[in-house]
């Protein structure tokens, strides 16, 4: 997200005649926009030490969902995107690990340790980590528990994630699938028996989960680099 705000921030249009318009973009400014942008969030945090944690070039959901994100290869990128990943690596203490996501290797971090981290980002997705965070959109710290974001995880599998390219049930949005849950129970029973009734099968309902799960400890290891994929506990 730092990343990508930096970039957008520093481009600039310039009309050159009455039908000419260029975009450009200064890397000076946008990896001086990196660094306020960091400085700002560890000011804030009274952060001592961090680590940048950058999406992987391959991606893990890819293998069991290959439209996952695809609805995003139409937008443009912003100028300077790839200048600014290896700015970020090298300078800002990055962090990438094959066929993972930053918000996985974020998840994988900060459940080994959740006393002493705090993840950061702007993403919603990540109140589906028993963790402390801070939505530094919003500038709001929460501390989400166990059973909090197991429930928040079943809601995602409701809903699914139309910015991240996959289907939940339709009709169903954050609110629909809170009162599901408060009527039928937070359990993955309920779950399935929802999609059953919008003539769908466990198996959807399991990768729609599979693909709204960020990891955990307990779902990657850093030392083999193995990945379990979520299993609901019968």
């Amino acid at each position: 997200m730092i990343i990508y705000r930096a970039a957008f921030s520093s481009e600039v249009e310039t009309k050159w005649d009455d039908e000419i318009w260029t975009l450009h973009s200064s890397e000076a400014a946008a990896t001086a926009k990196v660094d306020e942008l960091v400085e700002g969030i560890m000011k804030k945090l009274k952060a001592t030490d961090y680590i940048t944690c950058i999406s992987s070039k391959t991606n893990f959901r890819h293998d069991i969902y290959p439209d996952y994100k695809a609805n995003r290869s139409a937008k443009r990128k912003p100028l300077c995107i790839k200048a600014l990943t290896e700015y970020m690596y090298d300078y800002h203490n990055g962090l990438i690990v094959d066929n993972l996501e930053a918000d996985d290797l974020i998840g994988v971090l900060c459940t080994r340790n959740p006393k002493d981290t705090i993840a950061v980002s702007g993403d919603k997705d990540f109140g589906t980590l028993p963790i402390t965070w801070y939505n530094h959109l919003k500038d709001e710290i929460t501390t989400t528990k166990l059973k909090q974001a197991k429930r928040f995880h079943l809601i995602q599998t409701l809903t699914g994630d139309a910015i991240d390219g996959y289907k939940g049930l339709k009709g169903v949005g954050i609110k629909t699938a809170e009162k599901i849950l408060d009527k039928n129970g937070a359990t993955w029973e309920t779950v399935v028996n929802e999609y059953k009734k919008h003539d769908l099968t466990e198996d959807d309902a399991l990768l729609t989960a599979r693909l709204a799960y960020i990891l955990q400890k307990q779902h990657y290891n850093l030392e083999t680099k193995k990945i379990k994929l979520w299993t609901p506990r019968k």
